[in-house]
């Protein structure tokens, strides 16, 4: 395997969790500070992860980038990215009285 090929790898892998994670973050940050920076940021990092996609599947060709999203990809990273939505979306139910009460007490105008 070449570098190019190394580093395409590398870029399809992580192009999930960067683009999701970073757009969920920075989207928390968003609400938690109230600028419009963050949400801002948060839609530029999402699509620096389809950049990354693109730039990963020239790097290490079509039919190698597909065996990789087919078999890493789509097998692993989403289910857990997912996974961690989903537990992260619970814990705000459970513990959304309280989370919306210190919201409240700390808004500022």
């Amino acid at each position: 395997m070449t570098v190019e090929v190394i580093i395409g790898i590398i870029l399809i892998a992580i192009n999930v969790p960067f683009g999701w994670g970073g757009a969920l973050i920075c989207g928390y940050y968003g609400q938690k500070t109230g600028k419009k920076f963050f949400y801002v940021l948060s839609a530029i990092v999402y699509a620096l992860s389809w950049v990354m996609l693109s730039i990963g599947i020239l790097l290490c060709g079509k039919p190698y980038a597909d065996y990789i999203i087919e078999n890493y990809v789509v097998k692993y990273i989403i289910p857990i990215v997912l996974v961690c939505i989903i537990v992260s979306l619970v814990l705000v139910f459970i513990y959304r009285k309280k989370i919306f009460k210190k919201y409240k007490n700390n808004k500022t105008y």
